[in-house]
């Protein structure tokens, strides 16, 4: 079996046990085992406390480990990892976590006993994966270089070359890291991906490998840039630049080179070598189970899209405690998943003085918007802007923080600041569209259409043409314009359910768009069952043909499909359709909860006076639906 799938089954087989009965009394020759355990290595108990939860008790508990994971409790997993191995548990997960404490807190001999209880032992999945790494901080990279070799057969490129040259890099044996990197570019696609959906198995390909391309080859130019291999380096910082444009450790790195100066990381140890080992591991078991969620067409929930993912990433950034970039990737995710408190945990480990600190700030104010504290919010938003420097991305997403804040008229002079900022045809069209997206937020749908038709002149990228079409689909001037460039991008990609959404949904907002739009919503909704946005566009169709119970299984479904991240527009119209059903009380739960997803100006009037007399416009007349090749829309919602 791989090692990654060994993993990701350990870590679900200690998911279905709770928190409560990993503490429950064990057999008396396990618990002595356990205390013996404990004693031996108390030292390493502790070294991976650093986003554990203040004061909390000893005796803490969680459901499952992905609730300690949404609480960034490393030391909990750690605690609870030696307890379940003292009592011969050998679950991938305890295995990794406790690994992970031994080797931080230099108890080698330690970490190569938790390696031999692992599945399969040493030559085990989970053996492959760290034992190369072990072996580095024992002072033998070049019996870890052999050991890849022997166990990385079912990594994908280029991570089996990641692995053999971040073992050299441990060892301090930088032109021997440089030789693999180098060896590593030549044979990759360091091709970008184009901004359009992937619609060749090639181009899909270079999609999925975009973020581990880029993350290998910058190593690949930290080593050379330490060696002083000047050309080398810029070349390999240029290749990632066309991955990540604005990254902010490449543009700082970059000038560095330029001036004789070392690279803003600093060296690899054996530690730190295996946390930035666990980063490239954590992106493929994440990209790998979502992908294989997708595949299984299961329905989109809360949570973590990889439990087992968000392990080795939080381990990873303990290990390697200047991965900040990672770092704000991981509070991120955390948040994302409903766990504000283990976000905020996670970006507090951004020291003050890194090249991250602006954005630790933005997502600070993330986690106060989700917390529904607008002030805190506005006070993170202020500190990213005022250490913002030149860096325009973040004064436009200070600006986008005051514009979710319920402050969009501090929000328009920041975008003003960041315009005046930018020269690049791309960057100020991407400022241009985070104006008029705030605009339209305000009320003025006017002002919004200007500067998206401005952003056009200057790009046409398929984001740019996308919100576009979401800016002018709302504007009475502007209907027929978003609706053309809505039939340009499906024209390009007819099969793309995204951009038949945007066309579909565009045309149903006028009467005389509302047969095609229907026909193109089914054929959307026929290839995107789990994609909210064109389930809530067809159950609006439905809902303007005056089929309201046929309505409400598709947007009660669509809402269900979006209840980790609540979509006002879709609780509106939910609400909407309940009234017309004669479910008042329903409706008016509805309608407060779209209110408090914070819309936008114009619908929140829209909801408050829907709240106050309920709907005062005369229902959508019943009339015949259009006939479409495909089967005949639910009636019922467990028919979905």
């Amino acid at each position: 079996m791989r090692w990654q799938a060994i993993l990701a089954a350990g870590i679900a087989a200690a998911a279905g046990a709770t928190g409560a009965a990993y503490a429950q009394a064990k057999p008396e020759a396990g618990a002595t085992l356990q205390q013996a355990a404990l004693t031996e290595e108390r030292a390493a108990a502790d070294a991976l406390r650093l986003t554990s939860p203040p004061n909390a008790a000893a005796d803490r508990t969680y459901d499952d480990p992905e609730a300690a994971l949404l609480q960034a409790d490393i030391d909990y997993l750690v605690r609870e990892g030696r307890r379940a191995i003292a009592n011969g548990d050998s679950t991938a997960l305890w295995t990794v976590v406790v690994f992970a404490d031994d080797l931080a807190s230099g108890q080698n001999a330690a970490a190569r006993r938790t390696l031999e209880a692992a599945p399969g032992g040493l030559r085990g999945g989970v053996g492959d994966m760290l034992e190369p790494f072990l072996l580095a901080a024992e002072g033998r990279a070049d019996r870890g270089v052999e050991r890849i070799d022997a166990g990385g057969g079912n990594l994908p490129a280029p991570l089996p070359e990641v692995a053999r040259a971040l073992v050299f890099e441990a060892a301090g044996r930088l032109p021997e890291a440089a030789a693999v990197y180098a060896l590593m570019v030549e044979r990759l696609d360091t091709a970008p991906p184009g901004d359009a959906e992937p619609r060749t198995a090639e181009e899909f390909e270079r999609s999925l490998n975009a973020a581990r391309v880029s993350n290998a080859v910058y190593r690949a130019a930290i080593v050379h840039h330490r060696l002083g291999r000047t050309a080398e380096a810029r070349r390999y910082y240029e290749i990632v630049k066309g991955f990540v444009p604005r990254s902010a450790d490449v543009a700082a790195n970059l000038a560095r080179l330029e001036s004789g100066q070392p690279p803003l990381e600093a060296p690899l140890d054996a530690k730190s070598a295996t946390g930035r080992w666990m980063l490239f591991l954590s992106e493929y078991l994440t990209q790998a189970e979502s992908i294989a969620a997708i595949m299984a067409q299961q329905d989109p929930s809360g949570g973590l899209s990889s439990t087992s993912g968000t392990a080795l990433l939080q381990l990873g950034v303990l290990l390697a405690p200047d991965a900040n970039d990672w770092r704000l990737y991981a509070a991120q995710q955390v948040l994302r998943a409903g766990g504000a408190d283990g976000a905020e945990r996670i970006i507090g480990m951004v020291p003050a003085d890194s090249i991250y600190a602006p954005d630790a700030e933005i997502i600070r104010a993330e986690i106060e918007l989700e917390r529904r504290n607008d002030d805190a919010a506005m006070a993170a938003a202020e500190r990213a802007f005022a250490q913002a420097g030149d860096r325009w991305s973040i004064i436009s997403s200070v600006g986008d923080v005051y514009r979710r804040a319920g402050h969009p008229d501090r929000a328009i002079p920041a975008f003003d600041r960041a315009l005046a900022m930018v020269t690049d045809p791309e960057d100020r069209s991407d400022v241009l569209g985070w104006r008029a997206y705030a605009h339209r937020f305000a009320g003025n749908l006017r002002a919004a259409s200007a500067d998206m038709r401005a952003a056009l002149e200057l790009d046409q990228s398929v984001d740019t043409r996308l919100l576009y079409v979401s800016i002018l689909m709302d504007d009475p001037q502007g209907w027929r314009e978003g609706v053309a460039v809505a039939r340009g991008l499906f024209a390009e990609q007819p099969d793309s359910v995204l951009r038949l959404n945007a066309l579909g949904y565009a045309l149903i907002q006028r009467p005389e768009g509302l047969e095609e739009g229907y026909r193109l919503l089914w054929r959307g909704f026929n290839n995107g069952q789990q994609d909210y946005a064109v389930v809530d566009s067809l159950g609006w169709a439905y809902y303007l043909y005056g089929h309201f119970d046929q309505a409400r299984a598709l947007i009660e479904r669509s809402s269900d499909l979006s209840a980790h991240d609540p979509n006002p527009e879709i609780l509106d119209h939910l609400g909407d359709v309940y009234w017309r059903l004669n479910r008042r009380d329903d409706a008016r739960t509805q309608w407060r909860a779209a209110l408090e997803a914070r819309p936008d100006a114009v619908r929140r009037r829209e909801l408050e006076q829907k709240l106050q007399r309920g709907l005062t416009a005369p229902a959508p007349r019943r009339r015949e639906l259009p006939r479409v090749s495909l089967p005949e829309g639910p009636a019922q919602r467990d028919e979905l």
